[in-house]
């Protein structure tokens, strides 16, 4: 119980105006709540609090009769809140938190029709509040933090919904996906990746060494005679019973886009394949063009995103020794030359959150990460153009997606060519077998309790390049294949949502009664 003194901190908290729409009532004391209340051991105390948890669970059950926060309902939220300040508001977010899981498209276990105009909502706008009502988003959880807690540490982690301020939206385009684009996905459903190379060495690329001024710099892009193996990368792709192809750096150009498209329209029906990232390229006639991924939906030949490149890759000289890239002697830094993006497109849908980082994007985190774990970004993609994956030792590729796993919970798909393997200067660290072109990095299907178990990682290889990647090892464990069949095609997990910490318990709840 709070003392007056601690009340009367902030009295505004007593004459907010309190919204009979759930969604942006939890927006209005969520932003008044205060995140120095979460520094110590006071919210958790009070999230296991019977008194706190038995007037969340009363304000859960008449949300869920309604839809609404009834008037009623209302005046009891500003009773709590004006006897016990901070806790009565952390009690009803609690409440408002529970029944919002059931406008949440991402859980299996809800089914409430009252919540049927939220649900419409998020699914026609993305966010379950109302902009005209309250700032920013408020979006569903469909992934958690990775790392190792015993606890909850930040005012975020109570919470089954993610609060977006308006700043966090800065930069950020998040787009719900049309439902005839969506595969349909169900929460914690295993999904099969298709990583092709396509890539098999330097003959497939056009390197150019466009100079501007005194600097140096470099363009790759995809030779035109490429696309005389997309019939067969898609064919393998579709034999595999892949769902979502991920392809490499310098795949796409405006020219070969349209290629894709058409060798894409011969799937039949019985297609697994639902979304293929056909890798990136310069698909625009700008002086410089943009470096661009883009992301088709497989049954109706649209494409679903795209995202531009947002941090350019310097390369070095000892590098492009080392990698034998043509266009030597190379003597200082060279620049990528492209026009940089400058905004990150997040996609909503089944599998979750789902956003496209492009190589060295992954590595150069601090402008992006904080807002992606804002937003509770659950799957990303990651187009490579670099040496052979190591599993001897985590390189900069798998200690970036290690990253992202940490800090949002999400799933990396690491997709490389063998372009720079066939022909780099392999340095002696390599072991014979330790080159690989593909790795995902995820949340192990359950939260981690030691260090050792913070990723589920899949390290893969393909036999050419128009073969999907097949798992060799998973975390540390060579993979082996049943009698007759290849190795597995690597996979991740279909977003998920939890309405509540599971280290919570609290004492017997008390009867709240019935509301009208």
């Amino acid at each position: 119980m709070e003392d007056k003194a601690s009340r009367d901190t902030d009295p505004s908290i007593s004459r907010v105006e309190l919204s009979a729409d759930p969604a942006d009532l939890f927006v209005i004391l969520y932003d008044l709540l205060p995140e120095e209340r979460f520094c110590g051991n006071e919210a958790i105390d009070w999230f296991q609090n019977s008194t706190v948890r038995g007037f969340a669970d009363h304000i859960c059950k008449q949300v869920l009769r309604t839809g609404r926060v009834t008037e009623r309902l209302r005046g009891e939220i500003a009773r709590e809140i004006d006897n016990h300040a901070h806790r009565g508001m952390f009690a009803a977010l609690v409440g408002l938190d529970w029944a919002l899981a059931a406008a949440n498209p991402f859980s299996p276990a809800y089914d409430e029709s009252a919540m049927s105009s939220l649900r419409v909502r998020y699914v026609l706008h993305g966010h379950l509040n109302n902009p005209r009502e309250t700032t920013g988003l408020l979006l569903p959880r469909c992934a958690r933090p990775g790392k190792v807690v015993s606890e909850w540490e930040h005012k975020a982690d109570f919470f089954g919904v993610h609060r977006v301020t308006r700043s966090d939206c800065d930069r950020i385009r998040l787009e719900r996906i049309p439902s005839r684009n969506d595969p349909g996905f169900t929460a914690g459903e295993t999904v099969s990746v298709g990583a092709v190379p396509v890539l098999q060495n330097y003959d497939d690329l056009v390197f150019e060494w466009p100079r501007r001024g005194p600097g140096r710099r470099y363009r790759i892009s995809p030779s035109k005679d490429l696309g005389d193996r997309f019939g067969e990368v898609i064919e393998n792709l579709r034999e595999s019973g892949a769902e979502i192809g991920v392809l490499p750096e310098s795949t796409v150009s405006k020219l070969l886009v349209p290629r894709w498209e058409s060798r894409l329209r011969e799937l039949p029906k019985d297609s697994r394949l639902r979304w293929l990232l056909l890798g990136t390229g310069p698909v625009e006639d700008t002086n410089p063009p943009p470096n661009r991924a883009v992301l088709v939906d497989c049954r109706t030949g649209e494409t679903i995103l795209e995202q531009d490149k947002m941090a350019g890759f310097t390369l070095t000289a000892d590098l492009a020794e080392q990698w034998r890239l043509p266009g030597g002697p190379h003597r200082g830094p060279a620049r990528e030359d492209i026009s940089r993006g400058l905004d990150i497109t997040v996609l909503d849908s089944s599998l979750g959150r789902l956003a496209v980082l492009i190589c060295e994007d992954v590595k150069q985190a601090v402008p992006w990460a904080a807002k992606l774990q804002a937003l509770g970004v659950s799957h990303i993609l990651v187009p490579l153009f670099a040496a052979p994956i190591q599993r001897a030792r985590a390189q900069w590729e798998r200690q970036a997606a290690q990253r992202c796993v940490e800090e949002f919970g999400a799933w990396v798909v690491l997709s490389n060519s063998l372009a720079v393997g066939a022909q780099w200067d392999t340095p002696p660290y390599l072991e014979p077998g330790d080159g690989f072109n593909c790795a995902v990095v995820g949340p192990p299907e359950r939260r981690a309790t030691t260090y050792t178990e913070l990723y589920d990682t899949q390290l893969c290889r393909a036999d050419s390049a128009v073969d999907p990647s097949r798992v060799h090892y998973r975390n540390g464990t060579p993979v082996t294949a049943e009698d007759g069949m290849p190795l597995p095609l690597p996979s991740v997990r279909a977003g998920w949502a939890d309405t509540e910490p599971t280290w919570a318990e609290a004492d017997e709840e008390p009867d709240w009664g019935e509301a009208g």
